[in-house]
């Protein structure tokens, strides 16, 4: 790393793994060890792969700030941290270079990057050769040559360089010129897109007056480029040069058309960026995030740029942006002088620094106030609307992974399209009843569940119970004519699996694909096979196996608890003295599942039928029943 033109030497820690030492005891000493200065801290795991890479101005106070953690992206960081090596630096801002580089060689999981950022694409164009041309390329180089994007897909990129080529008369193949043998020009000279540098007789100063426009038209500064060109135009008029007039003639009305058709923001007259982050708010992706980038210049919104972000759980917003500005903007070319963000962040002033360094030119990165903020709030409104794209496109190719996944797994046909699963629930022994939920293309259909109360068994029995749920479930389809589901699971290991089994043969139906998926060890049960399949529990098709297991258990236990509550509620108001049937039927219809003996005087008279001396008596009959209930107690 240079600067000033000298070497700057770092200071790297040693950090023998703490093998037989109490790992809280050890980060605390080796903690105390980092120095009061500036640098780089990167966090491993007990096979030395790097979790993390962070930048401190001071590094033992950052550090410390680690060992008792009050975030859930730290705790969930230092559950798997056993190592800690620093890096020291001189100043602040080469601690962000560093952590820049260190981010890009080790791509640690907890770091916020960009994802797949190889793909995305810039414009090249050639300043370095005596005729340029622009092409695609998907590195950026300091060799001289002008670098715009990246562009956050190639379709936009290559659809630009087809707009260059058809407005400007830049040479498109590639060969090294000037040729020492002049050759005949191809068809773009013809067809008047080319200037033909290759005949040799084009003067350098005239193709690179061609190549400042283009450099404008990147740049997005289209009105000072047609006036320009317009400028140009006369001057070869009035030179009476009348074949270099109508080449710019014609590149005027393919700028004004252009300009045209652009969807045209004027929110004021500067050059400046609007950035914006947008986190997943779902728990179970949170690893997701979206950048967006707004470009304006002269006032014009010439572009939106998206990019998908690798995020830790957990991670603050601001720690999202600085991060993505911080990589975005060190690998932009020319950021412009205005950056408007949501919130500062940390290390603003030091990015700041370093870019001025790096362009001559001063950019400051703004948090907007009152009107100006909309610009910030158009950006985040493209980042949400453009995560949520993303990820409703993630669950899909998931769910058709899923899916298919399950058809291997079980040996199906094909991927089920209809699934269902039952589950057994009941209260030592008492008020058993089972739930079935039904899943279509991956995806819960709620419309589609159903309760059972089991009638055929007393006491605990759920292989009894769930033969006679299976039964009268396909016995149902059956009487209906309506088709049988691609796939039963049964939450139960062989034994329950079996005794639906025996329901559906006895029915006709054995022809029914059934799967056993078992709780403790998530295993999963063929028919006439005693040893389970053991699958990665964490794959697509085991997520949505469990998802349907776990919904089938949730809604059975919602009605046992309901049916219960109702017993209680029913078991009170039959205890109530002198009490008519209309009005045990009102307190049961208003309470429901609420517990009538904690009910107010007030709750009471609210009741159809219940008049205050009622209720009074209500309230007193509970009190009674309470009282002697304690003192027996």
């Amino acid at each position: 790393m240079q600067s000033d033109g000298k070497q700057k030497d770092f200071q790297v820690s040693e950090s023998p793994l703490p093998y037989g030492q109490d790992l809280d005891r050890w980060l605390s000493e080796r903690v105390a060890l980092a120095p009061r200065q500036p640098g780089c801290y990167l966090w491993k795991d007990e096979t030395g792969e790097v979790l993390y890479v962070g930048k401190a101005v001071r590094l033992r106070d950052r550090l410390r700030n680690y060992l008792n953690p009050d975030d859930p992206r730290r705790i969930v960081l230092m559950q798997r941290v056993r190592d800690l090596e620093w890096i020291t630096t001189e100043t602040a801002t080469e601690a962000l270079i560093l952590e820049d580089t260190l981010i890009k060689k080790f791509s640690p999981r907890y770091n916020v990057r960009l994802k797949d950022d190889k793909r995305y694409p810039f414009l090249c164009v050639s300043l370095s050769e005596p005729y340029p041309r622009i092409f695609l390329t998907r590195r950026a180089r300091e060799d001289g040559n002008r670098y715009f994007g990246p562009y956050t897909d190639v379709k936009s990129a290559r659809q630009i360089i087809d707009l260059i080529h058809r407005t400007f008369p830049i040479r498109k193949v590639r060969q090294t010129l000037p040729l020492k043998r002049p050759r005949r020009p191809c068809m773009n000279f013809h067809i008047k897109r080319c200037l033909a540098p290759c005949q040799g007789n084009v003067p350098t100063e005239e193709y690179d007056k061609i190549v400042q426009e283009i450099l404008l038209f990147l740049e997005g500064r289209q009105e000072l480029l047609e006036e320009r060109v317009q400028r140009r135009m006369d001057e070869y008029s009035e030179r009476m040069e009348f074949e270099k007039a109508a080449l710019y003639r014609d590149l005027l009305l393919s700028l004004r058309s252009f300009t045209e058709r652009q969807n045209v923001l004027r929110p004021g007259t500067a050059d400046e960026d609007a950035v914006a982050v947008c986190l997943s708010g779902d728990e179970s992706e949170r690893d997701h995030a979206q950048a967006v980038v707004l470009e304006f210049r002269s006032g014009r919104m010439i572009a939106r740029k998206s990019y998908a972000l690798q995020a830790a759980s957990g991670l603050p917003e601001t720690e999202a942006l600085g991060s993505f500005l911080r990589e975005y903007y060190l690998n932009s070319k020319q950021p412009p002088p205005r950056i408007v963000i949501p919130s500062d962040f940390e290390g603003r002033k030091e990015l700041e620094d370093l870019l001025k360094e790096r362009t001559g030119s001063a950019i400051r990165f703004v948090v907007p106030k009152g009107e100006a903020r909309s610009l910030v709030e158009l950006a985040a409104k493209n980042a949400d609307l453009l995560l949520r794209e993303r990820v409703l496109g993630l669950r899909h190719q998931d769910r058709s992974k899923g899916l298919k996944e399950i058809a291997r797994m079980l040996g199906l046909g094909a991927p089920p399209a209809s699934m269902e699963c039952y589950d057994i629930s009941h209260f030592g022994g008492k008020e058993t009843v089972a739930s079935g939920v039904r899943f279509e293309d991956g995806l819960p259909r709620p419309a589609a569940y159903r309760h059972y109360i089991i009638r055929s068994v007393d006491g605990i029995d759920d292989p009894a119970s769930m033969q006679e749920v299976i039964a009268r479930r396909l016995q149902r389809l059956s009487n209906e004519g309506r088709p049988y589901p691609d796939l039963i699971v049964i939450d139960g290991g062989h034994t329950q699996l079996s005794a639906a089994r025996e329901a559906a043969e006895a029915l006709g139906a054995s022809h029914v694909p059934m799967v056993g998926l078992a709780k403790q060890r998530e295993e999963i049960y063929l028919p006439d096979n005693p040893v389970p399949l053991t699958p990665d529990k964490d794959s697509a098709g085991m997520r949505i196996l469990r998802q349907m297991r776990d919904e089938a258990h949730r809604f059975a236990i919602t009605h046992q608890r309901k049916r219960r509550n109702q017993a209680a509620l029913k078991h009170s108001v039959e205890s109530i003295p002198d009490i008519g049937a209309v009005r045990k039927r009102a307190l049961l219809k208003h309470f429901k599942d609420k517990k009538i003996e904690e009910a107010s005087f007030e709750d009471l008279i609210a009741v159809p039928g219940i008049g205050e001396e009622l209720a009074e008596r209500i309230v007193r009959h509970f009190a009674a029943t309470s009282e002697g209930r304690n003192a027996n107690g």
